[in-house]
């Protein structure tokens, strides 16, 4: 077992006190085995390996050992051949100095004598001035993670004036289903309110005038009769309604392909369901129709 031996070591050493040696040359040639000193800076343990008493031990001696300590490997070679000049803060740092020993009490710790070394207070990765610095490790490059989308071409449509007025059920295109003529997809779309619980008034919308306007009011003045499920089915009988327009006037058809992949919106400030409404925040159903009919048009091959 090895014994416990505790060593004072002087703050300030005399002029005369001899400096540690460079830290490649701590060992003797003429001693087999140094002996071994436990070095303890508050929450770390060194150990250095040294035939000098630490009573010859200065300051700027410890200052090195803790220096190449901190530096990576591929540092301390090239640290250890170059003199430490501290160019920066400096903070006390309390060491606690004895030779190590298996059985070592922490009664043995609390009475070991400390030692005050000043060491420079710098950020991690940071040499002393008279080592070359450390470049910075390269940094990832930030990448957004969300790249913005690309604009959509918009095409815009509800007034009469205005382009692609054909797009919209009031146009002055009729429409045949099951035999019949419709004199705007208006008429037919409202006739589905009734088509077959109450085929009389079904009728009477696709009859009672030219205008699509009326087709309109007349089926809302006899909103009660409406089948129940219409708020269920209403997308899907307007899917039915744009396809028999389109697929019966080439003109409107090629107009509807025409317009790429652009999104497709019924610019009304009246309607917010069918178009955008008022605050332009509508749901624009009639817009998302004729946008899955131009698909079904694309893939069923027809121009």
């Amino acid at each position: 077992m090895l014994s416990r031996k505790t060593i004072t070591i002087v703050t300030s050493p005399p002029t005369t006190t001899k400096s540690l040696p460079p830290f490649g040359a701590l060992t003797s040639p003429t001693t087999k085995q140094a002996p071994v000193y436990r070095v303890e800076e508050r929450s770390r343990t060194i150990y250095v390996a040294s035939d000098v008493d630490p009573s010859q031990w200065d300051t700027h001696s410890l200052n090195t050992i803790f220096t190449l300590a901190e530096a990576p490997e591929t540092d301390r070679e090239m640290l250890s051949e170059q003199p430490i000049r501290r160019t920066q803060s400096y903070v006390d740092t309390q060491l606690i100095i004895t030779e190590d020993a298996s059985d070592r009490s922490d009664e043995s710790r609390v009475n070991s004598p400390r030692i005050s070394v000043y060491r420079s207070r710098r950020p991690p990765g940071v040499k002393s001035a008279g080592a070359p610095p450390t470049p910075p490790p390269d940094m990832p490059r930030r990448v957004s993670a969300t790249q913005p989308a690309p604009t959509r071409q918009r095409v815009l449509f509800y007034h009469k004036q205005d382009p692609h007025y054909g797009f919209t059920n009031f146009s002055p295109h009729p429409v045949i289903y099951n035999g019949k003529k419709y004199p705007t997809s208006e008429h037919l779309f409202q006739s589905f309110k009734f088509q077959k619980h109450r085929p009389n008034l079904a009728e009477h919308i696709r009859t009672c005038s030219e205008r699509p306007s009326v087709a309109f009011s007349e089926a809302r003045r006899f909103q009660p009769e409406v089948r129940p499920d219409w708020k269920q089915v209403n997308i899907e009988k307007m899917d039915e309604t744009l396809f028999h327009k389109f697929t019966q006037h080439a003109v409107l058809q090629a107009e509807l392909l025409a317009t790429g992949d652009a999104e497709l919106i019924e610019d009304s400030d009246k309607d917010a369901f069918w178009g955008v409404g008022a605050d332009r925040r509508g749901r624009n159903e009639l817009g998302k129709c004729l946008e899955r009919l131009r698909a079904k048009l694309r893939g069923d091959g027809q121009c």
